[in-house]
């Protein structure tokens, strides 16, 4: 009878850690289609936008208006994640996000675009939120980090295929495209069973989880280095002479696909903080090697490491920031990460432009691989 018991046990506890479960499955299709159409818009919509007679400053101004909004509605909806479930808060972002898609096919003016793109960046908000945070329902504690890393793979795919794709395409099909991935990403969506949430409605709740705001910061600072590299790392290329200098973005996703399944793994194995450190160290490296570098060869070999640090970062930051949280406040904690990514983006794109205009490309990735010494000493000083 014992043995039996023990036996049952077993196999119990080898159920629970299964991570490839048919609702994980289908998350990981949600998200898909949900990225799939959001990276449409960043590369396809600006020429659209040029043939309706916009300037320089209104195709900037397109990109602005979905951060700052979707950054708010992160926060917001983290809240709500937590006090009414996710089914209800990640399928009303994804229904608005079809609709809008709908809409910026049917209002082809500059100014209800930017109107629509701006309330696109609240439902962007609300349906990434809702999506990150329903898959770690369904993801084993034990193995939070590879089942992330998996879940992460649909976002870069969508980062590695959607933009090209939207460029080849005629501008109405673009449109079409899009809305039909929305409503697809809906769609799926509505075959999860999702998990009961226990709720107090008379707890206090804030909108920013601080237990999470320690590898919320590291991948703010990571990914400031990003909206530098991003943004510049062409120009310094082309001052350079580098040739192809636009496969170091192929590389470095390559690696950064490579990379997050694994160091999820890895991170579950040995602990997030031993991983966090030496994928910062390997950042700052990176970074240092790139303002050294003037052939296509380290530019490549830089375009590599940068990804498999970030894949490190990425994953390991990702997976603390949810193990931090108590069960009621995991919406808050994916929200306040996902808040801290996008603003590092944006920062990183404004801080490090100014030090150029001052420095010159090479020295700012210099004092952008230096400036990543901060995270790692305050990664160092946390003593949980």
């Amino acid at each position: 009878m014992i043995k039996t018991n023990d036996s049952s046990n077993k196999e119990e506890k080898s159920v629970k850690e299964t991570l490839f479960t048919r609702n994980y499955l289908l998350m990981i299709l949600t998200n898909g289609f949900l990225f799939f159409g959001f990276q449409f818009y960043p590369s396809g919509l600006p020429p659209f936008l040029k043939s309706l007679g916009a300037d320089d400053f209104i195709l900037g101004l397109a990109t602005a208006l979905i951060s700052v909004p979707a950054i708010v509605s992160r926060l917001i909806a983290g809240n709500l994640l937590d006090r009414f479930g996710r089914f209800k808060v990640l399928s009303c972002g994804l229904l608005l996000m079809t609709i809008l898609a709908y809409f910026l096919g049917v209002f082809q003016t500059i100014f209800m675009i930017l109107v629509i793109r701006t309330l696109h960046g609240i439902a962007w908000g609300v349906a990434a939120t809702g999506s990150v945070t329903a898959v770690t329902d369904f993801i084993p504690r034990s193995r939070l980090g590879e089942g992330m890393g998996y879940f992460s793979l649909s976002c870069s795919l969508a980062m590695a295929i959607a933009p090209a794709l939207a460029l080849s395409l005629p501008f109405e099909w673009m449109f079409r495209l899009g809305t039909l991935f929305f409503a697809g990403a809906f769609i799926i969506c509505l075959l999860v069973k999702y998990k009961k949430i226990e709720v107090n409605p008379h707890k206090k709740r804030t909108l920013i989880e601080k237990r999470s705001l320690m590898p919320s910061f590291i991948v703010l600072c990571s990914n400031a280095s990003y909206g530098a590299i991003v943004t510049f790392v062409a120009l310094f290329g082309q001052e350079h002479g580098v040739s192809h200098v636009g496969l170091f973005f192929a590389f470095f996703a390559a690696a950064l696909m490579f990379s997050r399944p694994y160091i999820g793994k890895l991170a579950d194995r040995i602990g997030c903080k031993a991983v966090i450190g030496p994928g910062i160290i390997a950042l700052s490296l990176s970074l240092v090697l790139l303002s050294f570098s003037f052939n296509t060869v380290t530019f490549l070999i830089c375009g590599v490491l940068y990804g498999l640090a970030q894949g490190a970062v990425m994953a390991a930051t990702q997976t603390l920031a949810v193990l931090r949280a108590p069960s009621d406040r995991v919406g808050a904690a994916n929200a306040t990460y996902s808040s801290c990514f996008d603003l590092g983006l944006g920062l990183g794109a404004l801080l490090f432009g100014f030090v150029a205009e001052f420095t010159g490309y090479g020295m700012m990735f210099l004092i952008c691989g230096l400036s990543q010494v901060s995270p790692y000493v305050i990664l160092k000083l946390d003593k949980k």
